[in-house]
């Protein structure tokens, strides 16, 4: 808590990275874009670890950019992550971060107060199934699917049965201050998105 705090306007914070921090293409793209120096990782299991082997799920295309962010010694960037296991994500309420990644949210859990409370610009919601889909919307958030774009956001894990649609969420912050060159207006949910966040839903219900 101390540490965000005091850095929590510089880093993007992990809710659920479990036991092993892998797949953060989107997470580091959002941290260039933002040039955020801390990635915060809180989980409850007994220990959070980073290899480099496992960080990126596009190696080609992330590690140059890890390479020149970390002055050529990706080492640097993995030594600096900060990782808070044991560490329920409640403990975070009220905690200002620049970014939240909500994932791996177990079924019925709901993180939707917390992240408020943490009023962070950008909530990115990826890896949707089998874990509760978070709604911010009335809570001073929007779905902004061109920040996906804009950002170049890219599923891991991209779900077929739908198409055109990312097995991801970003939400801005409606007072976001963004440049004009980006599409900033907050769009109401498609029938395609309806249809997405019921089958998340219910998904989410049987550990899918």
């Amino acid at each position: 808590m101390e540490f965000i705090r005091e850095h929590g306007h510089s880093a993007l914070v992990s809710l659920g990275s479990g036991s092993l921090i892998n797949c953060i293409d989107n997470h580091f793209r959002l941290m260039l874009a933002l040039t955020l120096t801390h990635y915060v990782a809180v989980d409850i299991e007994p220990a959070i670890n980073a290899r480099l082997e496992y960080i990126f799920s596009d190696d080609e295309t992330m590690l140059p950019w890890l390479n020149t962010h970390s002055s050529g010694d990706p080492q640097r960037f993995l030594d600096g992550i900060r990782t808070f296991p044991s560490t329920p994500a409640e403990q975070l309420f009220g905690l200002h971060c620049r970014v939240v990644v909500c994932q791996r949210v177990l079924p019925f859990l709901h993180w939707e107060a917390l992240i408020r409370s943490m009023t962070p610009d950008l909530v990115l919601q990826e890896d949707l199934h089998g874990c509760e889909l978070q709604n911010l919307s009335g809570l001073g958030y929007c779905r902004w699917r061109a920040g996906i774009r804009h950002y170049g956001l890219r599923p891991f894990r991209p779900w077929r049965v739908f198409p055109g649609e990312y097995n991801l969420i970003l939400w801005r912050k409606r007072d976001f201050a963004i440049g004009p060159e980006v599409d900033g207006r907050c769009r109401g949910d498609s029938w395609m998105q309806v249809m997405w966040e019921i089958k998340n839903r219910i998904m989410g219900r049987f550990g899918y």
